[in-house]
């Protein structure tokens, strides 16, 4: 199995999983009842997803639980690198590879 994509992820879907659990619903249950593809929340539930907002709100719901609930607690380091800090540090590589002291 892959790693999540990222802590956060990977936090969110133990927080899923558990209440998941919690209330004895299997990943198909939940799926439906929040009104998304199986195999998406399944992704979610292990740490591997990225849902947009209004997924979190679906799911949140029929957990009985606050979108708050799940969304506490998190803090910018425990996010992947955005795309633009990647390029940054890619382009600071090649500066620092191309500028050599004489």
């Amino acid at each position: 199995m892959s790693d999540p994509k990222s802590e956060a992820s990977r936090i969110l879907g133990l927080r899923l999983r558990r209440r998941r659990r919690q209330l004895a619903l299997n990943q198909e249950a939940v799926a439906h009842l929040a009104g998304i593809n199986v195999s998406n929340y399944a992704r979610i539930d292990r740490g591997h997803g990225n849902p947009t907002f209004h997924t979190l709100i679906r799911l949140a719901t029929v957990l009985g639980l606050e979108p708050g609930e799940l969304m506490s607690g998190f803090s910018a380091e425990q996010l992947p690198p955005t795309r633009d800090s990647l390029m940054s540090s890619s382009a600071g590589l090649r500066l620092t590879a191309q500028v050599r002291p004489t």
